[in-house]
């Protein structure tokens, strides 16, 4: 493995959903939210036309490989609808929540699926790294009381997680970062638009769409490519400082001061993953 590659692909995606996830909320104040998710998984996937012909040959029919892209895609579009829910209802930043608490699915699932082994060392950092990425947004966090929302918080944790234990199961079955992005992509955008048929969506807001299918592409093209080629527990950690990268960019683009403890928290969660790297 390349790991000067590996940080630049992690890193990459971290920050291009992070601004994916704040250009949510523009998508949300425009659009409804049954009639964008189908759209939008399907421009998702006209952004990787360009390497649609690279890596190993598609396997859509072989083995494992087609049910193993239909959980991908239904876990995907279940994360995607609490998504756009809870950034309807509050700020993008409390929507990442999820990604935050991915890393602890994937490390329970990693000994299951992956036949990883999880240590100790691992499970401590990784509780802590998941304190410090949830701490700048506590005061959001304590007052959403509502069990429903706590429960979608948990659901979304889970689809995370899951959605990048199939990449690695995937890259396992040498199927390459263009199918296992564009087969996802495509089931769920097609069930999305059976289901919430995108009627009356206007030219104008093809713009809020397709900026927001930008960063979201790239986001999960290049975090498919850090798992394919080294750990997904420490990609998973990488995704989880999305909170804190989304609080900055809302604090650059509302002109807000900075604060304090977001800035700390970002310094030890670059610490921590780290510590973690050496783990694995």
């Amino acid at each position: 493995m390349n790991v000067e590659v590996f940080y630049i692909f992690a890193s990459a995606a971290a920050l291009a959903f992070a601004f994916g996830t704040f250009f949510t909320k523009g998508v949300t104040l425009r659009i409804s939210i049954f009639k964008a998710i189908g759209p939008l998984f399907l421009l998702n996937a006209v952004f990787a036309l360009p390497f649609i012909g690279t890596g190993p040959s598609w396997k859509l029919i072989t083995g494992p490989v087609p049910y193993l892209h239909v959980v991908a895609a239904l876990s995907s579009g279940l994360v995607a609808y609490i998504l756009f829910s809870m950034v309807a209802k509050s700020t993008a930043s409390v929507s990442s929540v999820a990604p935050a608490m991915a890393p602890a699915v994937v490390l329970l699932f990693s000994p299951i699926f992956l036949n990883s082994s999880i240590t100790l060392i691992q499970i401590l950092l990784v509780t802590l790294l998941m304190a410090i990425t949830l701490f700048p947004l506590r005061n959001s966090i304590s007052g959403l009381n509502s069990a429903k929302t706590i429960a979608f918080m948990l659901i979304a944790a889970l689809g995370n997680g899951s959605v990048t234990i199939i990449a690695k199961l995937l890259a396992a079955e040498e199927v390459g970062m263009p199918e296992t992005f564009v087969a996802r992509q495509v089931i769920a955008g097609l069930a999305f638009i059976v289901l919430f048929p995108p009627i009356g969506l206007k030219f104008r807001d093809f713009f809020e769409l397709v900026r927001r299918s930008f960063f979201m592409a790239i986001g999960w093209m290049t975090s498919i490519t850090a798992i394919q080629i080294g750990s997904p527990l420490v990609v998973q950690t990488f995704l989880a400082t999305i909170p804190i990268t989304v609080i900055l960019i809302e604090t650059v683009a509302y002109r807000r001061k900075p604060e304090r403890v977001v800035i700390v928290s970002a310094i030890c969660t670059a610490l921590g993953i780290a510590a973690l790297s050496l783990t694995v």
